[in-house]
């Protein structure tokens, strides 16, 4: 990652924490176990990547980074509370190399509260729904703060809301139950899903949210609620396709990054049988006995790490990991044209650095 976009997420990371800080949301946030939950994941050392995006986009249409903070502030949150959620689904154990909210929230209850296992667990995913419930409420009122603190145009605002509670959460939250069905479906007896599928999912859970970065920092920027203004399209179908090409690169992170890196245990997404594109031609180019390898170990909870170093390199050896590199590759070739009729500035470069972030990052 080159230094300029290094140094410009650093700046930003404090000063969107600083925003979410000063909310004045959190002195209505209670009982403290609640409030912990809330504040976890965001106070966590992170990249920030999203709402970074969405200043880079403020800044390509000839807006003042300032402006946007709200915006980026709001987009961290909602973000999170998706995160929650999705681990609350997942049953995941590991954030950011620290527990997951339910996680947390599991060891409060019984510490606390004294509760058995059963009741510790029960309290844990209650509380870790009704946190991520309070993130998404939290996540608005940020917004609004775009016209009661910055003073932009109250119906970009608006514009920008009604997006993001209207098409942004029903794409992710359709993504999130595709997601359950594709973690559902018996590949047992052959290969039970495709690739249109994978990448479908991968476009809702994380590509909306990248294109929604791009385009409300757009609309912030040229201070217009014209959605179809064509620097706002340029801008918003850039970040979007880069998001399928994180995700991707994401996936392969899941399967070829260390834990310290992840976060999480290495072959979490194996353990979990995640389906992936890596999986997908994998098990598309595999023979009989590679095939039935692959699937014994799939969705194991209990895989030992050999077991997990031995599927790992078979995703190698099938092409599975290539593909989708080059998949990614593809992608973000796609993207880089969106940019052309968009004027040279250094919030143009920090995207264009972006984008090649997005499939040579290692974390």
């Amino acid at each position: 990652m080159r230094i300029e976009l290094t140094v410009f997420l650093k700046e930003k990371e404090k000063q969107i924490l600083a925003f979410i800080e000063e909310s004045e949301v959190q002195k209505y946030i209670q009982p403290k176990d609640l409030y912990d939950a809330v504040r976890a994941y965001i106070f966590r050392p992170a990249k920030r990547l999203r709402p970074a995006v969405l200043i880079m986009a403020c800044g390509c249409l000839g807006g003042a980074e300032e402006l946007a903070i709200p915006a980026a502030a709001g987009g961290e949150l909602f973000h999170t509370w998706t995160l929650v959620h999705d681990d609350l689904i997942d049953n995941d154990d590991f954030r950011r190399g620290s527990p997951t909210v339910h996680r947390l929230m599991e060891e409060a209850g019984r510490t606390g509260f004294g509760l058995d296992e059963s009741q510790a667990k029960e309290y844990g995913r209650h509380i870790a729904i009704l946190s991520g419930d309070m993130q998404h409420a939290w996540a608005v009122n940020l917004f609004i703060d775009l016209a009661v603190k910055k003073k932009l145009d109250p119906l970009v605002v608006l514009k920008i809301i009604s997006w993001l509670e209207s098409y942004v959460i029903g794409s992710l939250l359709g993504g999130e139950a595709l997601d359950v069905q594709l973690g559902i479906s018996d590949i047992t007896g052959g290969l039970d899903f495709s690739e249109d599928e994978v990448i479908k999912m991968l476009w809702l859970k994380t590509g909306v949210l990248y294109e929604f970065a791009g385009l409300a920092g757009a609309m912030i920027g040229k201070g217009t609620a014209d959605f179809d203004d064509p620097e706002v399209k340029a801008v918003k179908e850039f970040t979007g396709l880069c998001g399928i090409a994180f995700q991707l690169q994401d996936d392969i992170l899941g399967v070829l990054g260390d834990e310290k890196t992840l976060g999480k245990p290495v072959g979490s997404d194996i353990r979990e049988g995640k389906k992936t594109t890596i999986l997908y031609e994998a098990l598309r180019n595999a023979d009989e006995n590679q095939r039935r390898t692959i699937l014994q170990v799939l969705g194991d909870k209990n895989a030992g790490a050999d077991e997990i170093n031995r599927i790992i390199d078979l995703f190698k050896e099938l092409n599975g990991v290539d593909y989708t590199k080059q998949l990614a590759a593809a992608y973000i070739k796609k993207a880089l044209p969106c940019l052309d009729p968009i004027p040279a500035s250094k919030y143009k470069d920090l995207l264009l650095q972006w984008a090649d972030f997005m499939i040579n990052r290692d974390f």
